[in-house]
């Protein structure tokens, strides 16, 4: 049996009309009706298999497993992915994973219970102003709801569909976008007396493109350019390798590509490290550019500075994105369908094939010179050395945390052909193996995920998940505290700097203060630790192999590279 209100029964089947596959659920009170009706739906033979529930009670590290499965649902062209919190603070919990989703065109519906208008500001627990409560990176739409056993009018009815249909339809626009749904629910809550759900309108919106989006201006303006190229920052809506692969080939385009672009030739990036401002021979003149966040802040500043250079912005945002500051067209399409014409209608350059030769030769001279020099602990080495044993396998997704890991693995990941992911979108260490973990959730093959200690303990109720996936393999560097800092000009003079800025979190011995076994013994992960090179590959091995459980193998360098400076 479904629950009494009819706006909880709208909603249950519009949310699988529209597609719903995945939904986090969040413990609570007020959304049990929600999460009753989710439950009986997907024990329903006509859903079968085709809606799974899971249940985290952390709603911050909820929010972003939701993340994750969303992002595995768009790669897999799947369909919706769904949280589901109670009242309250449960719901600000899930601010910065929609941020994150906001930022990285990731269609997330967030469902929230709530109690109706009249009980907001009035000393009631677990009662907040809920509706745009995640503004600006998310719209509510606030459902009408029975009163005093009442029915709803049919006029409320027609508006609840409304409603709810635009909400589920705006996670598809402007390349996808999170969505709030907010249902206030008056008591009683708990009577589960409807024996089918409604029939409902079923609103659908299309979104068509152009096959060929880019003006004849912009192709005269790029095929006259001295040395055009194409600009890839975080992109995870396509598979833009083939068409990338080609213009490379075809030398229409010198192809700057960051790891998390999805698309090869992410070295070319790194030339740009040590490069001089005066060296303007490499900087390209016209450049198109694609896909979100970057990760070489040096090659911003290099092309930011070169006044001459024209940005042709590519994507589905409505935002007027102009990351350079050089930015002269914005066009609202779809990269595949730009790339393709480009493809069609360029001419070869041959400043384009000696540019990328350059890079080629620059770019994989400070990577073999970094890894020569490098301990085997570090953290480059390790990352080099982990890529080095998924290379060649397709049964495998890389997750990386923020801050070191990220930086360290575009310094010496080369054209790894598998999926690269990192919550780039905002920047922050947060969510990051949560949102690794719901990946895993739908994944076939593993998830291997690396991260540095404050990132992980800070996202460790991650690992709170009864449906833990035996599939995911997490490598924690543990260096005892936030490495990125060290490596900021002059804040090694504050002497706030240790303990306050950086959270070193190691003893008089350089040793880190806190280990993951005992949260794995927790949580009932496989645990192994490394503290010399020597036990490296064949933990590794072991780490990679398959298992019944998930797997973490913690590697503490602090003593190995003390013992080497001294």
């Amino acid at each position: 049996m479904y629950h009494s209100s009819s706006s909880v029964n709208q909603l249950t089947t519009l949310l699988l009309a529209h597609g719903l596959t995945d939904i986090v659920v969040c413990p609570g009170s007020r959304n049990a009706p929600i999460v009753h009706n989710l439950y009986q739906a997907s024990l329903e033979a006509c859903h079968q298999h085709s809606l799974r529930l899971h249940p985290v009670t952390d709603e911050r590290s909820a929010a972003f497993v939701a993340l994750g499965l969303s992002l595995w649902a768009s790669r897999a062209s799947s369909g919706l992915v769904a949280i589901c919190v109670t009242s309250g603070s449960a719901l600000l919990a899930c601010l910065p994973a929609v941020a994150e989703a906001y930022y990285r065109h990731l269609p997330l519906v967030v469902v929230s219970a709530d109690r109706p208008a009249w009980h907001i500001d009035q000393a009631e627990g677990q009662t907040i102003r809920q509706v745009d409560a995640l503004t600006p990176y998310c719209r509510t739409y606030q459902l009408y709801t029975e009163l005093d056993d009442c029915p709803l009018p049919a006029t409320l009815v027609l508006q609840n569909n409304r409603l709810i249909n635009e909400a589920l339809s705006s996670c598809h626009l402007h390349g996808g976008r999170p969505c709030h749904i907010n249902v206030p629910l008056e008591e009683p809550l708990f009577r589960f007396t409807t024996p089918a759900l409604p029939v409902q309108r079923v609103i659908k919106t299309s979104h068509p493109q152009s096959a060929t989006p880019l003006s004849p201006d912009i192709i005269s303006l790029i095929s006259a350019a001295r040395l055009p190229a194409l600009v890839i920052g975080q992109y995870e809506q396509d598979d833009l390798k083939p068409l990338v692969s080609a213009l490379h080939a075809n030398h229409q385009l010198l192809v700057l590509s960051e790891i998390i672009s999805q698309t090869p030739f992410s070295q070319h990036m790194n030339a740009f490290d040590s490069m001089s401002s005066d060296c303007k021979e490499l900087l390209p003149d016209v450049v198109i550019q694609v896909g979100g966040n970057f990760i070489h802040k040096r090659f911003i500043k290099l092309l930011s500075q070169a006044s001459t250079t024209q940005v042709i912005r590519i994507g589905e945002e409505e935002e007027c994105i102009d990351t350079f500051g050089h930015a002269t067209y914005k066009v609202e399409a779809r990269a595949s369908l730009a790339l393709q014409q480009l493809q069609n209608q360029l001419p070869a350059n041959p400043e384009v094939q000696r540019a990328a030769s350059s890079l080629h030769q620059s770019s994989r001279s400070q990577r073999d010179t970094l890894l020569a020099s490098a301990h085997p602990l570090s953290l480059p080495a390790v990352i080099h050395h982990v890529t080095h044993l998924l290379a060649g396998r397709h049964d495998v997704s890389l997750h990386l945390a923020n801050s070191s890991t990220i930086r360290a693995a575009a310094n010496v990941i080369d054209d790894l052909d598998i999926p690269i992911f990192c919550n780039r979108g905002v920047n922050g260490i947060e969510g990051s193996m949560s949102s690794a973990v719901g990946y895993a959730l739908c994944a076939e093959g593993l998830t291997v995920f690396i991260t540095g200690d404050l990132s992980f303990f800070y996202d460790v109720n991650a690992l709170w998940n009864v449906h833990l996936p035996s599939n995911l393999r997490i490598l924690l560097y543990n260096d005892g505290g936030g490495a990125i800092f060290g490596r900021l000009p002059g804040l090694h003079m504050s002497p706030a700097y240790p303990s306050y800025i950086a959270a070193t979190q190691s003893d008089e011995n350089h040793c880190p203060s806190y280990h993951a076994e005992g949260i794995c013994a927790t949580f009932g992960l496989d645990y192994q630790a490394v503290d010399t090179p020597a036990q490296l590959s064949s933990a590794l091995s072991k780490w990679l192999a398959p298992g019944s459980r998930a797997h973490l193998l913690e590697i503490c360098p602090t003593a190995s590279l003390s013992s080497r400076s001294q």
